[in-house]
């Protein structure tokens, strides 16, 4: 079995940093480990999703989308909006940074993606999946993280897929 290291993605039994068709990537590494396209209720209004120990190499921005599926949940949800935020960690522990991600509304299906710049000093970033004023938690599926500030469509993590 092949070492995979943070940069990697997996096309055709390959590792390869990203995949870009005519110039565009299209497909980025996932960094979220053990995602699917399952759907899920979260089990917390503000969950932590990921946990991503920062270092240089990963560059100077991430970024998280995830599919929130409330349409077929409407009737026990009632009312509210869920989304994705990203925040940046100090050594502290201290928040650097935050990005939180358009709102999904209780009777919708749709994406939340946003992005954060990492600043000097980060050693931690982190993904949350947040339920605002619903009368039960969100659901959810195909989390992604992810270098840069543009997110590309889901795909599980390399080790998912090797392991």
């Amino acid at each position: 079995m092949a070492d995979i290291t943070h940069g990697t993605w997996i096309k055709d039994g390959t590792a390869v940093d990203a995949v870009y068709q005519g110039g565009v990537k299209v497909y980025g590494r996932n960094l979220a480990l053990g995602t699917s396209k399952q759907v899920v209720q979260a089990n917390d209004w503000y969950l932590q999703v990921a946990d991503i120990k920062y270092d240089n190499s990963l560059g100077g921005a991430l970024c998280a989308s995830v599919l929130i599926n409330n349409a077929d949940h409407a009737d026990v949800l009632v009312k509210g909006n869920a989304r994705i935020c990203l925040k940046t960690f100090g050594p502290s522990g201290s928040v650097l940074a935050t990005a939180d991600g358009n709102d999904v509304s209780y009777n919708a299906n749709g994406l939340s993606q946003c992005s954060i710049s990492i600043n000097d000093g980060t050693t931690d970033v982190k993904a949350y999946i947040i339920t605002n004023n619903m009368n039960q938690n969100v659901f959810y599926s195909c989390l992604k993280l992810e270098i840069g500030t543009i997110s590309t469509p889901y795909s599980i993590a390399p080790e998912d897929i090797l392991n």
